[in-house]
């Protein structure tokens, strides 16, 4: 129906991406999908190499990380976001420790980091979530020191460094983060389709659950790992302690559900992100406790160390195993597909902009629940469901009543919102197909396999003129704009969401507008002529401008600045 939303930065991280592919995004896409697994174990290898110095650990490490039950599901299941998560995140990890004394770290590198955390929010805003609360933490320990040993010089240096490195990267992903902030439980929500997770249980077996994850019983070690880790007198209680905490937040928010962008109804979070970190902390910790364990093990007699390493040991490789024997074998009927069919029959895709009303039976529930969307001539494209406005509660009420069999007015509905068809996928309850054939205003055009087209009776098209009379007539119109003919005073009906920036000139001057019983943009004409029907995106080009900006402006600082004369030697100079 038209949506205003800002679009999400990452999908213009995709497209300046894809140009190294010739603008493909789907070839890009795909191969990031296919190298995901490596380039999971790679960014986890290469941080361990600062904790151990066994090559053979920091391979196993990174393989278990690469094997997490967050990241078998996320690839299963293509989760975007929080497969960029795994890969950004034991980059940040590694930062962060660097910045435990923030006020020694230069401001080209509190930029440098700012602009990585920023890449990471333009796709996961969890995972941010998750970065700031250990931002949270920290100046929390600084006010704890600062009562302790009073410096507010100190005090400030620290807070105010640490607010720059919360605050830059919702401006590098402005406006799309301020208009988050205004529905603050989308931070929470993963990019793309609205999956539900597995809840708060699942959670605290580091599993994120939904379609696509491993079962229950293929328990990670992680939470072992981090158990055990508790315990222990050496740096690897750190990385427990926070691993602990991203657990208790995944915990709570998996038993959250708010309605993404087009839903109405809230799905149980995904909070892959958080057990994303909860993870890292995991394999950092299990590393440093396995570090050197074995020559002290051999050197001391027996007692519960060599208990707990042995079930740290013998948890990851049963783990592997099963994980990897469930991904060869089940896990391969994943949602992710390279072969996946259309949704939408070839026939209706032919007119690009048409409207479909679809209806198809929710996956994984009882026949009968219903799923709908309204198709623009094809199926939903990477981005849509970020963008994707809510329903108008006249469409929802038409849809209701349409199944029912009580939608007599159900036809003019759809009509006047510019739906021309209506599409039941197969499998469905015939009941439904009963009832709508019963109602009048839908005529049967076809029944395949795919699933049963009906044409919605009346005036379907995008910019419909009404006379004085009270007579309808179509008129043609570009999805973005067009320029055509009134035929004399009356109403012009346009089939989108109200926005400010719809506009008609006619004449030079732009004709009054207001919203109609729908709840869409109708326009008073009063005089024959030619007119323009334009949508203004100046105010969106502004804001644009200003992220460009503000993207420069921290990349300049985060970039190594020219050294002064003072600082060069006399070689250089002579």
């Amino acid at each position: 129906m038209g949506s205003a939303s800002a679009s999400p930065p990452w999908i213009a991280i995709l497209a300046i991406a894809s140009a190294l592919f010739l603008g493909k995004a789907n070839l890009l896409v795909t191969l990031f999908f296919w190298m995901a697994p490596l380039l999971i174990m790679w960014s986890m290898y290469s941080i361990l190499k600062e904790y151990s110095l066994n090559s053979f650990l920091r391979v196993g490490a990174s393989l278990s990380y690469a094997l997490s039950p967050v990241a078998l599901a996320s690839i299963s299941s293509g989760r975007l976001g929080s497969m960029v998560t795994l890969i950004i995140g034991p980059q940040i990890v590694r930062y962060l420790l660097r910045i435990r004394k923030v006020e020694k770290v230069s401001w080209q590198f509190i930029f440098a980091l700012s602009l990585l955390i920023g890449v990471l929010a333009a796709f996961s805003m969890q995972a941010f979530i998750a970065v700031a609360l250990i931002y949270v933490i920290g100046g929390i320990f600084d006010v704890i020191d600062n009562r302790k040993n009073s410096n507010p010089r100190l005090m400030r240096n620290r807070l105010t460094r640490r607010f720059v490195l919360i605050a830059t990267p919702l401006l590098l992903c402005f406006p799309w983060s301020f208009q988050l902030l205004s529905h603050p439980g989308r931070l929470l929500l993963e990019p793309g389709l609205s999956i539900a997770g597995g809840g708060s249980a699942l959670a605290w077996l580091a599993n994120p659950g939904g379609v696509g994850s491993i079962p229950w019983w293929a328990m990670s070690p992680a939470p072992i790992i981090l158990l055990v880790a508790l315990f222990s007198s050496t740096r690897a209680r750190l990385f427990a302690e926070v691993g602990v905490i991203f657990l208790l937040v995944a915990s709570f928010a998996g038993a959250l559900a708010f309605p993404s962008h087009g839903d109405s109804v809230g799905e149980p979070l995904w909070v892959g992100s958080f057990l994303t970190f909860a993870s890292i902390s995991a394999v950092l910790a299990g590393v440093v406790i396995l570090d050197g364990l074995r020559n002290k093990l051999a050197s001391t007699g027996f007692h519960f160390r060599h208990i707990l390493a042995g079930l740290v040991v013998a948890s990851t490789l049963m783990y592997a195993g099963t994980a990897v024997t469930w991904t060869l074998t089940t896990g391969a009927n994943s949602p992710v597909r390279a072969n996946q069919e259309s949704v939408l029959p070839p026939f209706l895709a032919l007119n690009p902009g048409v409207k479909t009303l679809v209806i198809r039976a929710a996956e994984g529930v009882n026949s009968q629940t219903l799923n709908f969307y309204i198709s623009r001539g094809s199926d939903a494209r990477l981005g849509d469901p970020d963008t994707a406005p809510t329903s108008p509660l006249a469409i929802d009420l038409a849809v209701r009543q349409i199944v029912d069999g009580s939608g007599l007015a159900s036809s003019k509905v759809l009509s006047a919102y510019g739906i021309k068809y209506v599409f039941m996928k197969n499998p469905i309850d015939k009941q439904f197909v009963h009832a709508i054939d019963g109602l009048g205003g839908f005529v049967r055009n076809s029944a395949t396999d795919a699933g049963i087209v009906w044409r919605v009776d009346g005036v379907s098209e995008r910019l419909v003129f009404t006379s004085a009379s009270g007579k309808s007539t179509g008129i043609l119109a570009d999805p973005k704009g067009t320029r055509t003919f009134s035929p004399g005073a009356g109403i012009l009906s346009l089939a989108e969401n109200f926005d400010a920036s719809w506009e008609i000139i006619q004449d030079g001057k732009k004709l009054p507008k207001k919203q109609n019983e729908y709840g869409l943009p109708e326009f008073a004409v009063t005089n024959v002529g030619e007119f323009s029907l334009t949508h203004d995106g100046t105010a969106r080009r502004g804001m644009l401008a200003l992220q460009s900006l503000i993207v420069m402006g921290v990349v300049v600082m985060a970039t190594p600045a020219r050294r002064r004369r003072s600082e060069m030697s006399v070689e250089e100079l002579t």
